[in-house]
């Protein structure tokens, strides 16, 4: 593999000329993504799909396993791992300044099938988070206005799958693909204001507990174990920091689409600081809940949050704020994530490893049209799957999200051996040493995605991999399919495609 030449010098997106000598013009036919991504963008989609909704409902979950400080330190912990993972993806995206992320970084280092393996599972990661938003929003929206949920039509996987909650969830991703089909600056304005929404409403119910809480409604201030020790309910926590955590990395999937104000160390510094304000975010809510009451009563709540407020203020008002900002974040993650799936598949069809059609551009809307209409139709087929499929979703989402960041954190290893003194806007800290200790956790992170599933399938093949197998399947398919067109593809160009160099 040759060295990064025009992606390390900041030159993205020089495809479009055509190969050497004038033949086999790039896939693209010599269309550009749009420029509508300035510094906060980058911000706003990395922190949104951070925040997600998952403290709103999961903080019972939290408090059982490890208490108030205990869940505050294992989740913060955990997320200095992430942060150092975040340090890597700095470096190596501002080094590699493409659409696709992930996609160019396996390209340059590992080769081809390695980049459309990595590419194809976060496809199924951003895909799948964006089915799990859709069936979360029923949620979220039935506790907000109760009866919303409506009648049951059927039954899944052991569930029941409502009329209101799937109709809610279906227009939702049709909304939102509408959105992203119309540019990424309509995608983004959303974006924008979601972000802004969240920070400020959770800024007013975080300060509401800290001030009219109570430090005694902390005790105890960790949940022990059977043998009394502190430790596994945070070590827990630790481990599954990189899912709570994660989705910062969506907005390296979109960087040929930067304004020419937004430099690469703001890109890259913006996706560091969406992990850091998400993990100072979900620690706070922590606390500051688990000050506004006894913490054990929230452990018995459906939604943790929204009852601590209610009950600590008898404020049925202030329980709306929190359900209004965790609808908020649901949408900015469902947002975030459903613009991220469209740039790797387009990644990955320009480069001939898919359809080329997944490579077009709309030459008015400058988005990949075909690419968006796809990953819509696949989020509003995972919707149809209801809640019993959400944990499923996660666990094998978290599989493939833990590859990705593995192989990004061992990329910048070999790009610093290859490329020592290639210009880098953004430069971890520590250099092999930090992207060895974020390998080592993106490594342990994996295996218990893995193993987590399969303990609780009770001997059976998890949901969770059945899911996975099923998407690899469907990716062999797409692989073998576009096997023609890949060919006709020469290898000089398909770097010039994937990595932006002439």
């Amino acid at each position: 593999m040759t060295t990064v030449t025009g992606s390390a010098r900041g030159a993205p997106g020089r495809h479009a000329a055509g190969a050497p000598g004038g033949s086999h013009p790039p896939p693209t036919q010599g269309e550009r993504l749009g420029h509508e991504l300035g510094s906060f963008q980058f911000f706003a989609l990395a922190f949104g799909a951070v925040v997600g909704a998952g403290w709103a409902v999961v903080l019972g979950d939290w408090l059982r396993q490890a208490g108030p400080v205990g869940a505050a330190i294992g989740l913060s912990a955990g997320g200095a791992v992430v942060i150092l993972i975040g340090l890597c993806y700095g470096e190596v995206a501002t080094l590699l300044p493409v659409s696709g992320g992930e996609v160019a970084y396996a390209y340059e280092v590992f080769g081809e099938r390695t980049c459309f393996l990595v590419g194809w599972l976060l496809a199924f990661t951003y895909v799948a988070v964006a089915a799990f938003e859709a069936i979360s929003i029923g949620w979220v929206l039935a506790a907000l206005v109760p009866g919303l949920d409506g009648p049951t039509v059927y039954r899944i996987l052991g569930g029941d799958v409502h009329a209101g909650a799937l109709a809610l969830g279906l227009g939702g991703m049709a909304l939102l693909t509408f959105l992203n089909y119309r540019g990424a600056r309509a995608a983004t304005r959303l974006q924008d204001w979601l972000v802004i929404a969240v920070l400020a409403l959770a800024g007013l119910f975080i300060v509401s507990g800290f001030v009219r809480g109570h430090a005694s409604n902390l005790v105890p201030y960790f949940q022990r174990s059977a043998t009394g020790s502190i430790w596994p309910g945070m070590v827990g926590l630790f481990m599954t920091a990189s899912f709570w955590f994660g989705g910062f990395n969506v907005g390296t999937q979109a960087m040929e689409e930067k304004t020419a104000g937004a430099t690469l160390h703001r890109v890259g510094t913006a996706i560091v600081l969406s992990i850091v304000v998400g993990i100072v975010f979900k620690a706070l809510v922590i606390i500051s809940a688990s000050m506004s009451m006894p913490w054990p009563a929230l452990t018995r709540a459906t939604v943790p949050v929204a009852a601590a407020f209610e009950a600590a203020f008898g404020s049925a008002l202030l329980a709306k704020v929190v359900l209004v900002t965790a609808l908020f974040g649901l949408l900015s993650t469902w947002n975030s994530v459903l613009l991220a799936s469209t740039r790797i598949l387009y990644a990955l069809g320009r480069a001939g490893f898919i359809a080329s059609r997944f490579g077009t551009v709309h030459p008015r809307h400058r988005v990949p049209a075909f690419a968006i209409v796809f990953a819509g139709a696949a989020g509003a087929l995972g919707t149809l799957l209801g809640r019993t499929a959400i944990i499923p979703i996660v666990d094998a989402a978290a599989t493939c999200l833990t590859i990705a960041y593995l192989l990004t954190c061992l990329a910048l290893i070999r790009l610093r051996t290859r490329v020592p003194d290639a210009p880098r806007p953004f430069r971890a800290p520590g250099g092999r040493v930090t992207a060895w200790v974020a390998s080592a956790g993106a490594a342990g992170s994996f295996i218990l995605s893995l193993y987590e599933p399969w303990t609780g399938a009770g001997g059976g093949v998890p949901l969770e991999w059945r899911l996975l197998g099923a998407w690899l399947g469907l990716g062999l398919v797409f692989w073998v399919a576009a096997r023609a067109h890949r060919r006709r593809i020469p290898e000089a160009l398909r770097r010039q495609i994937i990595l932006g160099e002439g």
